[in-house]
């Protein structure tokens, strides 16, 4: 049994919180190649190779961070509900 499927309610808490903690954690990640791409874009004259390097790169960590919103999204609880509305370890 996981435990925000568990009838203790300080548990749930604590697996929720759990969960919102290491969600943070890996938007924060994504958020910091962000503003280094953007910096090196503005400050230098990078070449096309570089400036389609950080472009790509900004793709990708945008699509990180929406992952990472899912997730978060899924902790939502509907109500009446009992738990989690979705997977939140996906």
């Amino acid at each position: 049994m996981k435990p925000e499927e568990t009838e203790d309610p300080q548990a749930r808490i604590d697996a929720l919180n759990k969960h919102i903690r290491e969600i943070a954690h890996d938007l924060s990640n994504p958020l910091g190649i962000l503003r280094m791409a953007i910096y090196y874009l503005e400050t230098g004259e990078p070449d096309e190779q570089k400036r389609t390097h950080y472009y790509k790169m900004m793709g990708q960590t945008l699509d990180k961070i929406e992952t990472g919103l899912r997730r978060l999204r899924a902790l939502a609880v509907p109500p009446g509900s009992n738990g989690p509305s979705g997977d939140i370890l996906q």
